[in-house]
């Protein structure tokens, strides 16, 4: 590291002992730390391989993998408006849903059936007064 310079948030592992083998994986919360170095530069991409030992297409791999996930969670759904369609449902909520309208729905055309039935009735003759 540069001399004044502040240790950033990767940790130089040969600093503590530690050696990477050739081709050993990062975690992902390393790999976020060197884009995020990069990204905001504090560090430039040379000075995060070096002190990662790392080669610098991977690092560019990992730059365009995060952009990918950016870009991938700011994105709707299938163009889905969350305000108009509301929040995904369950298939099971669904269903139900779905059943439960079908039913409202042969209800109202029984009903629809039954009032036109009793349109068709013939008036009910008056009731006569006997006395």
């Amino acid at each position: 590291m540069a001399k004044g310079r502040k240790n950033t948030m990767l940790t130089n592992e040969t600093e503590r002992g530690v050696t990477r083998k050739a081709g050993k994986k990062f975690s992902a919360q390393e790999q976020c730390r060197a884009v995020l170095l990069v990204w905001s530069e504090r560090q430039s991409q040379g000075d995060v391989c070096r002190e990662l030992k790392t080669s610098s297409s991977l690092l560019g791999y990992w730059q365009e993998k995060a952009m990918e996930g950016l870009i991938a969670a700011l994105t709707p759904r299938e163009g889905r408006e969350v305000a108009q369609k509301g929040p995904r449902l369950s298939l099971k909520v669904k269903r139900l849903m779905e059943r439960k309208a079908a039913e409202r729905e042969g209800v109202e055309r029984a009903q629809a059936r039954l009032a036109g039935m009793v349109k068709r009735l013939p008036p009910a003759p008056a009731p006569t007064r006997e006395g």
